[in-house]
C-alpha cells in the first residue's frame, strides 16, 4: 500500500497573461497626388485683336463755297446748276460692311469665350454610341457609367470560436469520465503458483498479476479520453532510489517515472515466518492475497494518473492545510482500494476469490488495513477501508468509487 506520497508539490506556476498581439503602426502615409499645371501654350490666336474702323477720308470740298446766305437762286438771277448724283449709297455702304463685321466679330469673341483653352491642339472627334457619364481620373483608373448598379455583397457575420475553459481540478476528481466507464470485464485473470520464497519467484508473482491489470484497464481508460501506457515495476530487496521520495520504504507507486516499486523484501521475511505457524495454510493465503491487493492498489494510483485524478488531487490537498490535507490524501487512497477492488472483482472466478480461503482471508486483511496501524490519518481508518474494497469487488465498476463526492464521514 502506497505510504509515501510522490505527486505532491506546489501546482505549476501559471504561463502570465496573453497581452494581445504587437500594437500594429500606423498605416503607410501617401504624398498628395501630383499637381498637374496647366495646358501647354502654343502661340498667340490666329484672330488678331481688331482695333475699331478706319477713319473714313472725304476729300476735298466739291466746287466753290456757296455764295450768299442761301443757296438758292443767285443774284444774277441765273438758274442754279444742275443737281449732282449724291455719293451718299457709296459711303454709307463701306461703313455698314465694316459695322456688321465688328459686330459679328464681337459675337464670335462672346461665343468663344466661354469654351475651353484647348482651341489651339484640336482633338479628332469620333462617332460612337457609348456615352460616359463620368469624367475620367487622372489616374486612369476606368470609371463606371453611373447607371450602373451597384452590387453589393452581402456580409457574412463569422462566429469565432470560443475554447471552453479547462476543467478544474474539482471538476477532474469529481466528474472524471473513468467514473462512466460501466463494468469492467473480466480477463480470466490466474493467480501465479509462484510463492514469495526468493527474490525470483516473488518478482514472478508480482509479474503474472500486472499482466492481468494491463489486460483489464486499458478499454476503460480510452472510454475516459485518456491514452493508456502500461506502468512499469520493480520488485527491491534491499535499499532503492527513486525519483519521488528518496528510499523506498514500503510498496508505492511513482508518477514520475510511471513505476510501481514492490517491497519483495517484506513478502519474503512474512513467508518464512509462516512457515512456523500451525495453521500454515492460512498464514499463506493471507500472504497471498496481500500481495495481489497490494498490487492492485497500486495500480490504482497509476490509473489515477493517467485519467489527471492523481495531480488535480494532489494540487487540493497542497491548497489545504491539517485535517483536510490529510482528508484529501484519504480520499485519493481509499480510491485506489476500490479500484483495484474493481479488477478483483471482475475476475474473481479465475483468479479463485468466489469463496473458500483466500477470499476470507482477503476479507480479513481488509478489516485489519487502517491508519490506527500507523502514525498519520492519510489512507483511511479500519473502519471505511473494508467498504470501498467491498464496493468495487461487487459493483466492477469504477462508477462506486467516487471518494471525492463522499461524506466526510465514509473517508475518515
Amino acid at each position: 500500500m502506497s505510504n509515501q506520497p510522490p505527486y505532491g508539490g506546489p501546482p505549476p506556476q501559471a504561463r502570465p497573461p496573453y497581452q494581445g498581439p504587437p500594437p500594429q503602426g500606423p498605416s503607410p502615409q501617401y504624398g498628395p497626388a501630383p499637381q498637374y499645371g496647366p495646358p501647354p501654350q502654343y502661340g498667340p490666336s490666329p484672330q488678331q485683336q481688331y482695333a475699331g474702323p478706319p477713319t473714313p477720308y472725304w476729300g476735298p470740298p466739291q466746287g466753290p463755297p456757296p455764295q450768299g446766305p442761301g443757296f438758292g437762286w443767285g443774284s444774277d438771277g441765273f438758274p442754279p446748276p444742275p443737281r449732282k448724283k449724291s455719293k451718299a449709297p457709296f459711303i454709307v455702304l463701306p461703313i455698314v460692311v465694316v459695322v456688321a463685321g465688328v459686330a459679328a466679330l464681337l459675337m464670335w469673341r462672346q461665343v468663344s469665350s466661354g469654351r475651353d483653352d484647348d482651341y489651339t491642339s484640336p482633338q479628332p472627334t469620333y462617332t460612337s454610341t457609348y456615352e460616359p457619364t463620368a469624367e475620367p481620373t487622372e489616374t486612369g483608373a476606368p470609371t463606371i457609367p453611373a447607371t450602373r448598379p451597384t452590387r453589393t455583397r452581402p456580409t457574412a457575420t463569422r462566429t469565432t470560436p470560443t475554447t471552453p475553459p479547462p476543467p478544474s481540478d474539482l471538476d477532474i476528481v469529481t466528474k472524471n469520465r473513468i467514473y462512466k466507464t460501466g463494468v469492467q470485464r473480466t480477463v480470466n485473470c490466474r493467480e501465479s503458483s509462484a510463492r514469495a520464497n526468493s527474490p525470483a519467484n516473488a518478482r514472478k508473482y508480482y509479474t503474472q498479476i500486472l499482466s492481468c491489470l494491463n489486460r483489464a484497464w486499458p478499454r476503460q481508460v480510452a472510454l475516459s479520453g485518456k491514452t493508456f501506457a502500461p506502468p512499469r515495476m520493480i520488485a527491491f530487496t534491499g535499499p532503492v532510489s527513486t525519483p519521488c521520495s528518496g528510499n523506498a520504504p514500503s510498496s508505492f507507486y511513482c508518477s514520475a517515472n510511471r513505476t510501481i516499486y514492490m517491497d519483495a523484501t517484506t513478502d519474503l521475511k512474512r513467508y518464512r515466518q509462516f512457515l512456523g505457524y500451525g495453521n500454515r495454510s492460512t498464514a499463506m493465503a493471507f500472504l497471498r492475497a496481500d500481495m495481489s491487493d497490494t498490487m492492485a492498489h497500486e495500480y490504482g494510483h497509476h490509473l489515477q494518473h493517467l485519467t489527471g485524478i492523481l495531480r488535480a488531487s494532489s494540487n487540493i490537498q497542497y491548497e489545504r492545510s491539517g485535517d483536510a490535507a490529510l482528508q484529501m490524501s484519504r480520499r485519493l487512497e481509499l480510491q485506489a482500494t476500490c479500484l483495484g477492488g474493481v479488477f478483483l472483482g471482475a475476475n474473481k472466478s479465475s483468479y479463485g476469490l468466489n469463496g473458500g480461503l483466500f477470499k476470507s482471508q482477503l476479507d480479513w486483511l481488509h478489516a485489519h488495513q487502517g491508519d490506527e496501524y500507523g502514525t498519520r490519518r492519510d489512507h483511511g481508518s479500519r473502519a471505511v477501508v473494508p467498504r470501498w474494497a467491498a464496493a468495487g469487488f461487487k459493483t466492477r465498476s469504477p462508477a462506486s468509487c467516487n471518494t471525492y463526492l463522499a461524506a466526510a464521514t465514509y473517508v475518515r
